[in-house]
């Protein structure tokens, strides 16, 4: 019943793109007007951006500097972010093709070390495996690492349950099944059956050639833009750490289209149709912002770059943006870019959104907490002795709280602490800094009440 379903799925999809609205409803020039006007908006320094059809490139444009003042051109290399995921579903299609490996096929059939035998690739590719988040695992640039030692870590993670839950793991233990059934690296695999067949021909396989060739992107601290170092994580390369050009992405976004190379239009299908909860083999599904046209698309976001791919199957076109900032307090005003050329195409307004009002509530809390810390610090090297046992009751619990709380914090907001830094570091140094003062007052609180208990034991009877 599900296959016959896909199947007339695809069939309406091919009918309605058939007899869907012209490729372009929107004169270029607008389109670049657009992302102009919202690159002025975000303080983005410099971005790419092409639309794609069937027989190629129909308009690109690029705008601003890189990391290193250097004019940004087709070719300027950008971290891809979660665009990575659809590019490693794409080659999982492709070892499936060449019988290396069955959607179906447990995921301890490949890669033994895997802690949980009844897992299928096919889980991996549209996140209902029920692996965690397991940040603690990514975002990592130690020599070294790779896919295989983290899935060697995973029988340390608790699984959940089988239903959509979105984690780069999935794809971090998918480059170990293509490593695994291939007998080459990740990206050598990739190279191999894709890149190169596609003609992604500026997409580094080796993460350390990426790196170096990959400049500055930029992060935002006090809400303006500053350059930053991107690194590339090796062992995560598949979930969230390729670098590509432009073109390259262009290249990559032609194979999704139909007629365009490296898959067959049933290939394509199986990719783009829905799983469970709007996200397909490595994509997402929804409609066009605005309208009630269908769209495939993912985005991505690495520290220091942000990115997005949209597929529009009734119009056989496709957008792609490469933007070389980020912040996850400003994720949905920079995916607004992107979603806005395709609402452009489609004959829609774009939507607008406002950077994310918890950014500046965070940096106001943490800013007074920080004014009140140092004032209780002052406070407490004017005290000759240690204040009376109820108030140090109180206090102690107030300072055991705050910590607790700030401790808590990243994890409330989706990362780990030490990830704070990478993505939000006015945030993180804010954060540090209150609990630095935290600490002072716990030490001073003591050292106050030692020298109170003291005193007190010396005085003459």
């Amino acid at each position: 019943m599900i296959i016959w379903s896909r199947a007339l799925l695809s069939a309406l999809l091919l009918l309605s793109s058939a007899a869907g609205p012209p490729p372009t409803s929107t004169a270029p020039a607008a389109l670049d007007t657009y992302v102009q006007k919202q690159l002025e908006a975000t303080g983005v320094p410099g971005a790419a951006y092409a639309v794609i059809g069937a027989e190629g490139p129909q308009h690109t444009a690029v705008f601003g500097e890189d990391g290193d003042g250097e004019p940004i051109t087709a070719q300027t290399p950008f971290l891809w972010g979660s665009v990575s995921k659809p590019v490693t579903a794409t080659l999982v299609v492709l070892l499936a093709r060449d019988g290396l490996l069955d959607l179906e096929d447990p995921v301890v059939q490949h890669v033994p070390s895997f802690p949980d035998p009844s897992t299928t690739i096919r889980q991996l590719l549209d996140h209902t495996s029920g692996l965690p988040r397991g940040l603690e695992l990514t975002d990592h640039y130690g020599p070294g690492r790779s896919a295989t030692q983290i899935v060697g870590a995973l029988d340390q993670q608790s699984f959940g349950e089988r239903k959509h839950s979105y984690s780069s793991l999935n794809y971090v233990v998918l480059a170990a099944v293509a490593e695994s059934v291939t007998g080459q690296s990740f990206g050598r695999a990739l190279q191999q059956r894709l890149l190169a067949p596609a003609g992604m021909h500026s997409v580094p396989a080796d993460p350390e050639q990426a790196e170096r060739a990959l400049p500055p992107g930029h992060r935002y601290v006090l809400g303006s833009v500053r350059p930053f170092d991107s690194r590339v994580d090796a062992a995560t390369q598949a979930a969230g750490y390729l670098t590509g050009s432009l073109g390259d992405l262009a290249a990559f976004a032609s194979t999704q289209l139909p007629g365009g190379p490296v898959l067959t239009d049933s290939e394509r299908d199986l990719l783009h149709a829905e799983q469970v909860d709007d996200y397909a083999l490595g994509w997402r599904t929804t409609t066009v912002p605005g309208t009630d046209e269908p769209m495939v698309w993912h985005g991505g976001a690495a520290p220091g770059f942000q990115a997005g791919v949209l597929l529009l199957p009734q119009r056989n076109q496709a957008v792609v943006l490469l933007q070389n900032a980020y912040s996850p307090f400003r994720d949905a005003q920079l995916m607004d870019t992107s979603m806005g050329i395709a609402s452009l195409l489609a004959g829609a307004e774009p939507q607008v959104h406002g950077p994310d009002p918890l950014y500046r509530v965070l940096l106001a809390v943490l800013s007074v907490l920080a004014l009140v810390l140092g004032a209780v610090i002052v406070r407490l090297l004017l005290r000759r002795n240690h204040p009376r046992s109820r108030s140090m009751i109180w206090s102690g619990a107030a300072v055991t709280t705050l910590a607790v709380g700030l401790l808590a914090l990243p994890g409330q907001l989706g990362v780990t602490r030490s990830q704070v830094f990478l993505w939000a570091p006015d945030v993180s140094v804010l954060l540090h800094l209150c609990l630095g003062l935290l600490a002072v007052v716990a030490v001073l609180s003591i050292t106050l009440r030692w020298r109170t208990w003291r005193t007190t034991v010396r005085r003459p009877t």
